[in-house]
């Protein structure tokens, strides 16, 4: 298997700020790190994996969409649901969600 220098790249830079933000802040500021990371970069990121992106491109629109959205529906369906469940909802809401935009995009 061959893995590109920019999926090297990321994987290298994420492992920097996860170290960066244990030293910094401890177990909690990695639990934050890695959290972010999983909540709201990587969701989008595979949601914009379906389009023809450059992979920074991919990095920081997911990001930036990603600070939008995934608490703005976390936060409207935990007004009606616990917080909790509102989060574990809308993360596979969204995987589910970029499921569909691959397989409609594979069917043209």
């Amino acid at each position: 298997m061959n893995i590109s220098n920019d999926i090297k790249f990321s994987i290298f830079l994420g492992i920097i700020i996860a170290l960066a933000f244990f030293f910094i802040l401890g177990i909690t500021g990695l639990m934050v790190a890695l959290g972010f990371m999983i909540g709201y970069i990587f969701v989008f990121y595979l949601l914009l994996n379906n389009f023809e992106l450059d992979m920074s491109e991919k990095i920081v629109f997911s990001l930036f969409i990603g600070i939008g959205i995934f608490p703005s529906m976390v936060y409207l369906l935990g007004l009606v649901i616990s917080f909790r469940i509102a989060i574990a909802v809308t993360f596979v809401l969204l995987i589910f969600i970029g499921y569909l935009i691959k397989k409609q995009l594979k069917k043209k």
